[in-house]
């Protein structure tokens, strides 16, 4: 369940000829990787395998080349270049078209996805509210979430919207009943914000906590910094209880669907700790309905395990952080009561604030 990033390194290796061009154009034997001769039509654009010349082979006690067989192999050396620069040329206008056909062919969808909220199409009576979360980066995410099915993109797309339009005193005000210690606790290395919730501290069922889970969400997201678009997600299930309303997978159904629709292309990856047994029946019914490319970000770990992934992923300071919440809420001589005076997010400017107002 540890994963580390491994890079990998290649080098390509040439061989030689025995051929007279080698009296004519070859690398010294110091020099690796031989700097490019300039040619008479293209200074600067010679190949590499045009090098400085060796010592012919009289010089080395063999046979010495022709006038003539050197001045084949210069025309050779000349033509080879500038059969590299054609193919070179050939192969960065095929890559940069490609991209250009790409571009425009996102920019027609993004359009079409826009153009659902035009007066008489289908989210034309949205409110202006709902309809400014429907802008160019949304429809750019789904369509990334979805490989540019313009299909699914546009049933998510609209459900999204719905969406915002019925819980949109939710969003505009933020408030809701407080029923877990799920908040950001941090970022990873690359600056993307990390939700941490364990269940040990859910006050009420999953079924009211969802509120809290979009509000979590949107924290999250006003912490990113530019260029960054998900979110690391942990699940502490340490201490779960077995509400018999816990046994209902709808509200993860739930939240699992936002994170399809409203929240497309906004998770990194979901570490799941120390999954107790009696869960498995809960997972086996709610998987089969996760799509696959979720499934693939999808981290099953127990607390050491996590530890030390949260190590390598975060600065010491936050992998700190981490870990000492983990162990509170592993500790049975620290109540509920203190755990929850304890509770602090990380704010829009990076600052820990209290993460509830009753805290």
């Amino acid at each position: 369940a540890i994963i580390q990033d491994s890079s990998f390194v290649s080098s390509d290796g040439a061989g030689s000829t025995t051929s007279d061009c080698e009296t004519a154009s070859t690398a010294t034997p110091a020099s690796p990787m031989p700097s490019a001769q300039p040619g008479p039509d293209f200074p600067s654009l010679a190949p590499a395998v045009v090098g400085t010349p060796k010592a012919s082979k009289d010089q080395r006690g063999g046979r010495s080349s022709s006038p003539v067989n050197q001045a084949k192999c210069a025309v050779s050396s000349e033509s080879n270049g500038r059969g590299w620069l054609r193919r070179l040329t050939s192969r960065r206008l095929t890559r940069s078209k490609s991209r250009r056909e790409v571009s425009d062919a996102e920019a027609m969808q993004i359009k079409q996805l826009m153009q659902l909220m035009d007066a008489g199409q289908p989210l034309g009576n949205l409110s202006d509210f709902a309809k400014e979360y429907g802008d160019e980066a949304f429809c750019r995410r789904l369509l990334r979430k979805y490989d540019g099915n313009i299909s699914k993109a546009t049933e998510k797309f609209k459900h999204a919207l719905k969406w915002r339009e019925q819980n949109k005193e939710l969003l505009a005000t933020r408030q809701f009943m407080q029923g877990s210690d799920e908040r950001v606790v941090g970022a990873d290395l690359e600056g993307r914000p990390i939700l941490y919730a364990c269940l040990k501290n859910q006050m009420l069922p999953g079924s009211q906590c969802l509120d809290q889970k979009v509000v979590a969400m949107l924290q999250a997201v006003d912490n990113m910094p530019p260029g960054v678009e998900t979110v690391t997600h942990i699940w502490d299930l340490h201490g779960m209880q077995f509400r018999i309303s816990d046994l209902n997978p709808s509200p993860v159904i739930q939240m699992v669907q936002s994170l399809e629709g409203y929240f497309a292309e906004r998770l990194q990856e979901l570490i799941i700790i120390d999954m107790p047994r009696m869960a498995l029946a809960l997972k086996d019914a709610i998987w089969p309905l996760v799509p696959e490319k979720t499934k693939r970000k999808v981290r099953f770990m127990t607390a050491v395990q996590a530890k030390e992934y949260i190590q390598v992923k975060c600065d010491a300071e936050v992998a700190s952080r981490i870990r000492a919440i983990m162990e509170q809420n592993r500790n049975p001589k620290i109540s509920l009561e203190e755990r929850k005076r304890s509770w602090m997010r990380v704010s829009e400017r990076g600052e820990l604030v209290p993460a509830f107002a009753q805290a």
